[in-house]
Parts: C-alpha cells; structure tokens; sequence
C-alpha cells in the first residue's frame, strides 16, 4: 500500500494525487487539492514546479520609482560616445580623496599608547596570580598528599590485622631438622607429644615446610654442607590446641632436637605464633631495636607485638615502623 509523500501516511490510490513529473503521490488535501475536486490531468508535485525552468522575463517593463506611468525624463548628459576626451576629464566625477582629521588621528594614537599600557599590565596580573595560584595548589596538594598517605597506612594496618586474625589458629616452628621423604605431619605430632599435649591427625588441618632454605645446625658435625632446613607452618583445627601448644613450649622453652631423639649436636626447636610477613618484619626489627637499647623483652601475643623495658615498666603495642621509633625515640633522649 502507497504512503503520501507528504505526510507519510498511507492512503489508496483511488483517491489519491499522482505526480507527473515523479512517481511519488498525496493525499489531496495535503497538496492543496479540494477532498471531493478533481486532480488535473497533467498536475505536478511541489517538488517537481521548484524543478521547471522560469521563462525569459526581460521584456517586462519595470514600475517607475515615483510610482507613475509616464515615460523617463530624457538625460541632459548626452550618452557617453559623444564626449571627446577633454569633455570627458571636464565631467569626470571621481571623489576627491579623504583626509583625516587631526584630531582622529591624535585619538587613534592615545588609544593605541592606552591599549599598549592595557596589554602590559594583564601580563603581569597574569604572571601574579599564576604564581600565587600556584604557591595554593603546592600548599594544597601537600596538605592532600599528607592526607592521603594517613589514609593508606590506616588502610594496611587494617588489612594487615585481617590478614593476621586468619592466622590465629596457626603455629610457627623453626629449626626442625629436615629429612628426606619426611611425614610432617607425624613430626609435627610427636613434637606435641614430646611437649606434653597430644594431637591426632584430624587435630592438623595441614602442616608444610615453607620459606627460604638455611643450612642444617645439625649436619655441620661433618664436613659436607648442611641439608637446607626450612621452618614448618602448622594450622590446627581448633584454637585452643594451639593455645595449649604455644604454652607447652614457652614452659619448655629449652626444648632441643636432642629431646625428639635427633641426632647429632643439639638445636633449640623454636614455637611461635604464625605472624604475617608484614607483623614477622617489624617483630625482626622490634628485636633489634630491643637489643640495640638494651630492652629485656620483646614478644608475640595473640598476633600483636609488645616490647617492654624491663619489669615493672609498662609493655608497649608496636604495629608500625611509627610505633617503634615513637617508643624508642623517647626512653632513648
């Protein structure tokens, strides 16, 4: 079915205008055309007469400009072909050229001096106020900077305190001799045995060696090198075994690969918390640092890292770098 090239609507071709000059068609009244009058035979669209060329009009007479009819006054110049040359310079009506007055051109030059002057001064305001907007933003930033950086290191310590409530239920043990096609886990057990708490294998969620290989105490005795002894990571299945565990060992503090039946000469077997790698640096570097100031005590509890003076001294919470030269800058002035 047809659309009106007008309105776009569809229409029927019985009663419609149909172009001659293009295929398109219309409803009548969109083209002006009477509902029940009759298309002309040979009627063109509106498109199609904006095409059609406009005859010649130049031998239509043009209205007068005082609005009458009667004929132009005759020229008293005769036409121009019956001049001789010096009649023609006699009557010639170029104009004459256009000098300024003084007084414009003493105007024209203040505002020229004027908009010089102008133009300087914008430049130093310009290189003013840039330079105290950026005296604005260095202070500004500085300020952001500080700010943002607290915030950061707020973010880590709590993340890091996340990280390390994970670990709660976890023990650390270094110095245990390693041996070839070892079961840790057996290891692991006949420790807690030796020190007096008995674990079963359901008690041991996993235990594995991890970290960085060191030469073996142990093996020293002959002159090859020492197998690598890496520290052992355990999680067991209920916090409170390794409560237990942790204070076993600190009784037994003395506890040596001797008293596991171990050969060769005797190493101290060490039990701790399991600190994540962030809290195992800063207690290195608590450990120094208590060493260095002559501190008696530096310990783990409960993932946290206290360093105290001595007895009776208060102990003190080290979670940060911050924390440690706060409290040993001020026992040390």
């Amino acid at each position: 079915m047809a659309k009106c090239a007008a309105c776009g609507k569809f229409l029927s071709q019985t009663g419609a205008a149909s172009c001659t000059g293009c295929p398109c068609m219309f409803h009548k009244v969109c083209v002006a055309i009477p509902e029940n009058g009759t298309v002309p035979r040979n009627w063109t669209c509106p498109e199609c007469k904006k095409k059609i060329r406009k005859s010649d009009n130049s031998d239509t007479p043009v209205k007068g400009v005082c609005g009458t009819n009667s004929p132009p006054a005759t020229a008293s110049v005769p036409p121009v072909s019956t001049f001789s040359a010096e009649e023609l310079q006699k009557h010639s009506f170029a104009p004459a050229p256009l000098e300024e007055d003084s007084e414009i051109r003493a105007m024209r030059r203040e505002l020229a001096e004027y908009m010089s002057e102008f133009r300087k001064e914008m430049c130093e305001l310009r290189g003013s106020l840039a330079g105290i907007l950026e005296q604005k933003e260095m202070v500004a930033g500085s300020k952001e900077i500080t700010e943002l950086e607290s915030k950061v290191t707020q973010l880590k310590l709590e993340l890091n305190d996340r990280d390390q409530e994970t670990l709660l239920a976890d023990l650390d043990i270094e110095c245990l001799p390693e041996q070839n096609g070892e079961n840790i886990i057996h290891t692991v057990s006949m420790l807690a045995s030796k020190l007096g708490v008995t674990l079963e294998n359901r008690d041991i969620v996993y235990a594995e060696r991890v970290g960085s290989a060191r030469p073996n105490i142990a093996a020293s005795d002959s002159n090859e090198v020492g197998r690598q002894t890496r520290r052992v990571v355990v999680r067991l299945a209920r916090r409170q075994l390794r409560d237990e565990l942790l204070h076993a060992a600190r009784v037994r503090r003395n506890f040596t690969t001797t008293d596991m039946g171990y050969g060769g000469p005797s190493q101290r077997v060490y039990v701790n918390e399991r600190l994540t790698r962030a809290n195992r640096l800063l207690f290195h570097r608590a450990r120094e640092a208590c060493r260095k100031h002559q501190w008696r005590y530096s310990w783990t509890k409960k993932g946290r890292i206290f360093v105290r003076q001595c007895e009776g001294r208060p102990a003190h919470c080290i979670r940060s770098d911050n924390d440690l030269s706060r409290v040993f800058d001020v026992n040390t002035v």
